[in-house]
């Protein structure tokens, strides 16, 4: 592929600070962009994790497509529990649900801080959410809902973030190896690993009451797996040994 790629690494030696680089980014990106208008092309920037308001409304698709194949398994799903890091697969899915009115319950367990007030230390704020979701509606010309019923169906849990964006946790270490020995799928220790322990803890805890039907959007992350010792350390160390 004839493709021009710039790599750029805020702290070096595999280290990433996700605020100061996606700054970093961001600001690279619009300049490029200039350059290339400056030059007569038509250029789009495309920011972490696909967020761009047409992967907001594939997103919406992807709901609907997981209702679909639900009902032709036979299965009603309870609740659709995802992580959330950049803010793209939310909106979709919190979309999805408010043009179909569906009863599923969207659970979202974050990667980086979530804000909603004013001084909140925070990668991506829930009313930037909430905007996401009406520009999907008004993209479809469809009225779109008000601020309080889209916030409404919003459910955030935090508690899963561990000490840093990109670090594995001890609970998402374990949720990586526990999919992986059982059902040979794998996560990622950046993002889905920690998203599958929080949806591990709400069934244990009881959260999710006993009998529901629950699916896991699987949305990447597996590619960083091997990178990091903490994860797969223990399973490298024993074909070794064998």
């Amino acid at each position: 592929m004839d493709v021009e790629t710039h790599f750029i690494n805020s702290k070096g030696e595999n280290q990433w600070m996700v605020n100061e680089g996606n700054k970093i980014i961001t600001s690279s990106m619009e300049a490029r962009q200039a350059e290339l208008e400056a030059e007569g092309h038509r250029a789009i920037i495309v920011r972490a994790g696909g967020a761009h308001p047409l992967a907001f409304v594939a997103h919406a698709l992807t709901f609907l497509e997981m209702l679909e194949q639900s009902k032709n398994a036979g299965v009603e799903l309870d609740y659709i529990y995802h992580t959330a890091g950049t803010g793209t697969a939310l909106p979709g899915m919190l979309a999805g649900k408010l043009l179909t009115r569906s009863p599923v319950k969207i659970r979202s367990i974050t990667i980086n801080a979530y804000g909603d007030k004013a001084g909140d230390v925070s990668f991506i704020s829930i009313q930037t959410i909430v905007d996401r979701v009406k520009g999907i509606f008004e993209r479809l010309e469809v009225l779109p809902p008000s601020d309080d019923v889209i916030r409404a169906e919003i459910n955030l849990d935090q508690g899963f973030i561990g000490e840093d964006y990109g670090v594995p946790s001890t609970e998402s270490i374990s949720a990586i190896q526990e999919l992986a020995r059982a059902e040979g799928i794998f996560l990622g220790p950046v993002y889905t690993g920690k998203g599958f322990a929080g949806l591990l803890h709400h069934v244990r805890s009881g959260k999710v009451p006993m009998g529901s039907n629950v699916a896991f959007l699987h949305t990447g992350d597996a590619a960083n797996l091997f990178e990091s010792p903490a994860v797969v350390g223990e399973i490298v160390d024993g074909i070794k040994s064998d």
